[in-house]
């Protein structure tokens, strides 16, 4: 499993696209293996591709605007391809869809077109879970609903809301095994819902997950904050990496 940096984290750094570069850069510095796109200015896909190619840190999964999903499909999956990135991230679904049954299958409806024109590219998209997906909604609940009723979908699965949520971190993790492309590792200050924090400040174990993902051949992990721009950003995210390093063996 490799080491990576969501990009959500460093948001403060990278409105222009000078500063995608530094942090591009910056990320490397730290050691981390790989990025995850998300919460960038808008630049043209084959400068970013140089900059991933000049810092030697591959794109590996987005968290790409859902109207340009629904609206930009083709456009979506050119960049990816130029890119060499494998999947199109989603952060979650827009709120328009959340709090019913009605509303999720109305997600499942629109989005699964985009989906389905994905995998004909053959890449994968990628839903990325909060703790709302776990809200009851009368016998069921989002994730449930996107489980089993887009099964082409995969999934970003995130530490942190999983265990806000109430869930169990390995248990889901072990259950969704071949449909989960990359892990957020993201740590919790205190239980049971504490504040997102620096991974190694907090109460999760990353090891056993790490291990687990290490089992299942889950090939990638990102550490996401996204609190970390009301401090240092950059100075959190080598906080999270110095933390992690020994894990991976870095």
């Amino acid at each position: 499993m490799r080491l990576g940096a969501q990009f959500y984290s460093i948001r403060n750094h990278t409105e222009t696209p000078e500063g995608v570069k530094d942090a591009f850069r910056e990320m490397k510095r730290i050691g981390y293996q790989t990025v995850q796109l998300s919460a960038i200015c808008q630049m043209d896909a084959a400068e970013l591709k140089s900059i991933s190619e000049e810092t030697s840190l591959p794109i590996v999964t987005t968290h790409t605007p859902p109207a340009r999903i629904l609206n930009e499909t083709d456009a979506v999956i050119a960049e990816h391809k130029l890119y060499g990135c494998p999947e199109v991230g989603i952060g979650a679904m827009p709120q328009e869809y959340h709090g019913s049954i009605e509303g999720v299958r109305r997600f499942i409806k629109d989005y699964t077109p985009a989906m389905q024109k994905i995998r004909a590219a053959g890449l994968r998209f990628a839903y990325h879970n909060h703790a709302f997906e776990f809200e009851d909604l009368g016998g069921t609940n989002a994730f449930e609903m996107l489980i089993n009723e887009m099964p082409e979908l995969f999934f970003i699965v995130d530490t942190y809301w999983l265990r806000y949520a109430g869930q169990d971190v390995e248990k889901t993790i072990e259950r969704l095994k071949d449909r989960i492309v990359s892990v957020h590792f993201k740590d919790m200050e205190s239980e049971p819902k504490g504040r997102i924090c620096p991974c190694g400040d907090g109460v999760i174990d990353f090891a056993p997950i790490l291990a687990l993902c290490d089992r299942l051949g889950i090939p990638e992990a990102l550490v996401e904050q996204d609190n970390a721009p009301e401090t240092d950003s950059y100075a959190c995210m080598k906080k999270s990496f110095d933390a992690l390093a020994p894990l991976f063996g870095l």
